[in-house]
């Protein structure tokens, strides 16, 4: 009998105890529990998790005056705030820029005073409300196109409440695009009389989109979807989905005239020594009608004859 009793209260003993942990883990997951935070909201999707700040990338047509609306929220498990909270804010540091670039190996730039104008330095989220914005006026016709420019924001105080640790900081990455700027579907013809093993004679669909990203005024990079990189699109004998390696088709525009005046490897360096060059006897031009571009070029590589692409890239959107 009394060895009953004592399995029963060793028993109860266990079961008190595992009540109690489960009770200790539900405290501490339960978000009710927490305390709201004075942050940033998402103004879109993060580029990068994991990074020391949140960078944002916007890009806008070069010709325009965008604002960008930036919301300062009350986050967390009270839907609104208790009282007026008056927040500040400001223009980062450079410090912040240069340990994203460590941390993601990135060459990031201050976007220049110039670029934007803040509507305030303040804002103030009313009692039950939880968040207020404010906006940044821009102007892409300043942006930098030969460099990468961010506009760090950093909250510096709030008359009330905890200034988040993670999300007090944001970056973000604006850019100008310029009116060849696009997604497009890649068609295209090879003529390699030399290399049997590549399609050659009939034009080909890529299955894949491509981009014309903006690289100065009138100058785009052809950049390859399927690979992440700029690789020009290759359709192998099988009709299998490859690139050409060590390629960044650079191509630039008379905007005055949409007429493709050269193209050229960014790669300049390549180690395998391919070139690309206009094709001066083809019609090569940006119809403004369609946005599609037509250009016929030339890789050239040491050792091989010129190998000879008639691209056509039909405008799918805006990216």
């Amino acid at each position: 009998m009394k060895k009953n009793i004592f399995k029963s209260i060793i028993l109860l003993l266990a079961v008190t105890s595992l009540t109690s942990c489960l009770k200790d883990d539900s405290l501490v997951l339960d978000p009710a529990k927490g305390h709201n935070v004075i942050e940033f909201a998402n103004p879109a999707q993060i580029a990068v998790n994991g990074t020391p700040s949140p960078l944002y990338v916007f890009s806008y047509d070069a010709a325009s005056t965008p604002t960008l609306p930036i919301t300062i929220s009350y986050s967390g498990p009270e839907a609104v705030a208790p009282q007026d909270i008056t927040v500040k804010f400001t223009v980062g540091s450079q410090a912040k820029i240069d340990e994203y670039n460590t941390a993601t190996s990135n060459h990031y730039v201050m976007l220049k005073p110039a670029s934007y104008t803040l509507s305030t330095n303040e804002v103030v989220i009313k009692a039950g409300t939880s968040k207020a914005t404010f906006n940044i006026a821009l102007k892409p016709s300043t942006f930098d196109f030969a460099v990468s420019e961010v506009l760090p924001l950093t909250i510096t105080s709030a008359s009330s409440g905890i200034i988040s640790g993670n999300f007090s900081t944001i970056l973000l990455n604006l850019g100008a695009k310029n009116k060849f700027d696009g997604v497009y579907t890649y068609y295209a013809l090879h003529e390699a009389p030399d290399r049997p093993t590549f399609l050659t004679g009939t034009e080909f669909k890529y299955p894949n989109d491509v981009e014309l990203r903006t690289s100065g005024a009138a100058k785009n990079n052809l950049y390859n979807t399927y690979y992440g990189d700029f690789l020009i699109p290759l359709f192998t004998s099988t009709g299998g989905t490859s690139g050409f390696g060590q390629t960044n088709l650079l191509l630039e525009f008379d905007p005055a005239t949409n007429k493709v005046i050269s193209a050229s490897n960014a790669i300049t360096a390549a180690t395998n020594g391919r070139k690309m060059n206009l094709d001066l006897t083809a019609n090569n031009y940006f119809d403004p009608a369609t946005h599609n571009v037509y250009v016929t070029y030339f890789m050239t590589q040491p050792g091989f004859s010129p190998f000879k692409i008639t691209a056509r890239l039909v405008y799918k959107g805006s990216r």
